[in-house]
């Protein structure tokens, strides 16, 4: 077997080098100070980003800067592909499919808005990646697909195919919602799976990481979906993706009881939602975070915030902590990639936020 360090030596000093360039202070307040979107697309270009500016200057649409974005982001994956072999090699294939999956989910969301809702979304699927990411996948046929049951052919030969053995009429019913969950419990089963041929030491790294992202996934999933379809408790629970450690499920079942005893909501004749507090989906799991103070009533945009807040810490905090512990594990890996998705968000969190920012002051010259 390799000594940790031969193993991780070359791509731990490589991705290091990468890492204290990706979303330092001066390039996010540099970012975040443009005055324009034009400035903004201009800064990047002048920051190692210039397939970004070109995309913009070609087309002038923001979402396919987003998928330029995106397939940069492939990039990075592919590049530590080719930097790795053996088992840490085969763990990087599978981290992989964590954006095939958003590419996925992407496509569904025009098959469901062309064939369920009955929109004109086909020029969206400009924005859906159609080479092969990991899994051998006719893109093509899926964002063409008529039915469930044409969807369930396209993904036959892929390890997602137990994902897509459901009824139309539930999807008609639920959206596509019930896919995604089932997309995400694939992966990260698979990811459990594969990690399984590292060491003990990078196992116990991708279990905590893997922990805090299926706390992330699920909490932002029954956030959403308990306020907008009043979920309760038994359906939460079917839904769970194993693998987290914040779920307290006792408490979320007493906050479903208390709901059902509150009174009628004159407003909509629903009931009302208990309040999720975050200390108690969170419990003791991630000790070392302080709870952002909050006035008013609270509401379920606050509550949102507060959640992807704390938990988008609770990631910074691990991934710090691996960063500058002993460098020859995979942990740096996971590192790297959870800078390039930050990264990732802000550029296109901050272009859609200049664009909004013009429509608010152009947007009614021509109306």
């Amino acid at each position: 077997m390799k000594s940790a360090v031969s193993e991780y030596g070359y791509i731990n000093a490589k991705l290091r080098t990468r890492m204290g360039k990706i979303l330092t202070e001066d390039f996010r307040s540099k970012l975040a100070a443009a005055s324009s979107l034009e400035e903004a697309v201009q800064f990047l270009q002048d920051s190692g980003f210039g397939e970004l500016s070109e995309v913009w200057d070609k087309t002038g649409d923001i979402q396919s800067v987003e998928f330029e974005l995106f397939v940069r982001h492939l990039e990075n994956y592919r590049s530590v592909i080719k930097s790795t072999e053996g088992h840490v090699r085969r763990l990087v294939e599978i981290l992989a499919v964590k954006p095939e999956i958003e590419n996925i989910k992407n496509a569904l969301r025009l098959w469901y808005g062309s064939r369920i809702k009955n929109r004109p979304v086909s020029y969206k699927s400009a924005y859906i990646y159609k080479k092969r990411i990991y899994e051998d996948i006719d893109w093509t046929a899926l964002v063409n697909a008529v039915s469930a049951a044409d969807i369930q052919a396209v993904f036959e030969p892929t390890f997602y195919s137990p994902a897509f053995q459901i009824q139309e009429s539930l999807i008609e019913e639920k959206g596509i919602f019930p896919l995604e969950i089932r997309l995400d419990k694939i992966y990260y089963a698979k990811l459990l799976e594969e990690g399984r041929f590292l060491n003990r030491k990078d196992y116990s790294i991708l279990r905590e990481i893997v922990s805090s992202e299926v706390d992330l996934q699920n909490i932002s999933w029954i956030m959403r979906y308990r306020y907008f379809y009043n979920m309760d408790f038994s359906e939460i629970h079917r839904n769970i993706i194993p693998g987290g450690s914040a779920l307290n499920l006792p408490l979320l079942n007493s906050a479903d009881s208390s709901r059902e005893k509150a009174p009628l909501n004159s407003a909509d004749s629903s009931r009302q939602k208990a309040p999720l507090n975050p200390g108690e989906i969170l419990k003791k799991s991630y000790p070392g975070l302080t709870l952002p103070s909050s006035s008013g009533k609270p509401n379920f945009s606050a509550q949102a915030e507060m959640f992807e807040f704390l938990l988008d810490e609770t990631r910074k905090q691990r991934f710090s902590k691996i960063i500058t512990g002993y460098p020859f594990t995979a942990g740096i890996i996971f590192a790297y990639f959870f800078m390039c998705e930050r990264e990732q968000s802000f550029i296109c969190s901050a272009l859609n936020g200049k664009l909004y920012k013009s429509s608010q002051l152009f947007g009614s010259a021509g109306s």
